[in-house]
Formats: structure tokens, sequence, C-alpha cells
């Protein structure tokens, strides 16, 4: 590549990285938003029919969840405790798995796992603001692929995933 082409890439590269980098804005794993929680609620979103067909459930992810977070010391909480706790931040930990049948290989999945604390925020351009919406403040995800005797896979990258969360709320929020 001639010398000329090399400095136009490369200020073509820095020119995007500076108008398109996210300024004093909080990265979407920030710790410090997970700060004060008292917990959490696990929102499972509906499952794929493919991964049903492999016979992953809701029940059976939202209840390992909820079963790791409770022994690694995170309160797990109802909806109705968590408007009682925390009425302005509402935080919950919403896990979400898409997935798509694989044409090449009979009865297999690729998928991609994102695990994100939703909380209730306001634009710091507007503190005042009585307009309040959910978005997330702590997010981590995985992608993989898993066929009828490999559906485990799925189930544990969901714990990996679930650790990443307990590490961070754990540091934000050390024991007493």
């Amino acid at each position: 590549m001639k010398r000329g082409k090399k400095i136009s890439l490369l200020a073509s590269v820095l020119s995007f990285l500076f108008l398109f980098s996210p300024g004093d804005g909080f990265p979407l794993s920030s710790m410090e938003s997970l700060k004060g929680l008292k917990g959490v609620e696990v929102l499972i979103e509906e499952l794929n029919p493919d991964l049903e067909n492999l016979s992953l459930t809701m029940l059976q992810i939202q209840s390992d969840v909820e079963a790791k977070l409770r022994k690694a010391g995170v309160p797990v909480l109802s909806v109705e405790e968590n408007e009682k706790i925390q009425p302005l931040r509402r935080p919950y930990l919403y896990i979400r798995i898409n997935s798509s049948m694989l044409t090449s290989r009979r009865e297999s999945v690729a998928f991609n796992i994102g695990i994100a604390l939703n909380q209730q925020v306001t634009l710091w351009m507007q503190p005042d603001s009585k307009k309040c919406f959910f978005a997330p403040t702590w997010y981590t995800s995985a992608v993989g692929a898993a066929g009828r005797r490999n559906v485990q896979d799925i189930l544990d990258m969901v714990q990996d995933l679930t650790d990443k969360f307990i590490h961070a709320y754990l540091k934000a929020n050390p024991k007493e």
C-alpha cells in the first residue's frame, strides 16, 4: 500500500472513532450502575421453538439463574418486592436467547445469549424530567451452537454469563 493511502486510511479510522465514540457515557458493562442495588428480578424472554424442541424451558433457565444468584448472595426479588424496595430503579436481570436452526445440521441451533441489567433511568441532560424509561446499564453476551446431544452447553453458557453479572454485582456492592 502506498504511503498516501496508508495515511488516508489511518485518518479515516481515527475520524470514525472520534465521531462515533460514546464520550462521557456509561459503557453497557458499567459496574457503577450496579452500586446500591438491593437485589434484582429475573426475567427470561420467551424461547424460540427451536430451543423448546431441544427440551429447554424458560422455567428451567429461570430457576437455574435464580438459584445461582441466591447462592452467591444476590437477592432475587419478586415484582412486588422490587417496586417496594427500589421504586426509582426497579432493576431486573433480563436474559434473552436468540436461536436459529442450522440448515446444514439437523437438530442443531446457532444461538446468542444476552444478559442485561435493565433499570429505570432518566436522561442526564434532563435530570428533573419526570420521564423515566428502562434501559440496559450492564450487559454481556456470548454466541455458540448446540444440538440435542450438547444442549447442556447452552445452559452452561447462561451460567457463565450469570457468573459475570454476579462478579460485577458483588464488586459494586461488597458485603459489609
